[in-house]
């Protein structure tokens, strides 16, 4: 893989990076209004704005092939974000950036450019917005980790229709609805990205 970043591979970098960006202060917004958390307990908005995000972050990564290039998209995604309308959100800048950070481990963990490499990325990735809720419950408004955990069990409860009792259940629940989004981004972003790039390449022979 190749170690320097040209002029054309920032370019990339911030082109994926708006797009994502785009998406977060657009459809993310709407989504935000359309399905409050009270009514995706399981899947909330993060969770598939992460699954995006990841698309594109991921679809970046083919044509930016240097280990970093996902994390300096979210770089790019987390500047838009704090300039967006609403102010600062530091919960979430974080949060992209810890994601992208995931992504880049699957990645670096897969060695080697591939659709199951990118499906790691996309899981690691994933999985971070379940763990998010105690950080920046914890971090940003002072909750204890208890007490995230319990709102977490009753809302898991509420939406498998079971008891709190079955807490492993329910974690395993979120925990899974995130691998598999997770998995299905990059699988999705592997197949996108490769489409792309071959119609890219037709173009530029024609």
């Amino acid at each position: 893989m190749k170690t320097r970043f040209t002029t054309r591979d920032l370019v990339y970098v911030a082109v994926f990076g708006a797009l994502w960006g785009v998406l977060e202060i657009t459809l993310g917004s709407y989504l935000h209004l359309i399905f409050p958390p009270v009514t995706t307990p399981l899947v909330g908005v993060g969770t598939i704005m992460t699954a995006i995000g990841m698309v594109v972050a991921l679809i970046g990564r083919l044509f930016v092939p240097r280990a970093g290039s996902v994390l300096m998209i979210g770089v790019v995604v987390a500047i838009l974000k704090a300039l967006s309308m609403g102010g600062v959100k530091l919960s979430a800048m974080i949060a992209i950036i810890i994601e992208c950070l995931l992504a880049e481990l699957g990645l670096f963990l897969a060695r080697r450019s591939s659709r199951w490499g990118f499906m790691l990325a996309g899981c690691l990735a994933v999985l971070w917005t379940f763990f998010h809720k105690f950080f920046g419950s914890y971090v940003f408004l002072g909750r204890g980790i208890y007490e995230v955990y319990l709102g977490v069990l009753k809302k898991g409860a509420q939406a498998l229709g079971i008891g709190t009792g079955y807490a492993l259940v329910i974690v395993a629940a979120f925990l899974l609805v995130r691998i598999v989004a997770g998995g299905l981004a990059g699988w999705l972003a592997w197949d996108l990205g490769r489409a792309v790039q071959a119609r890219l390449t037709r173009a530029e022979k024609d």
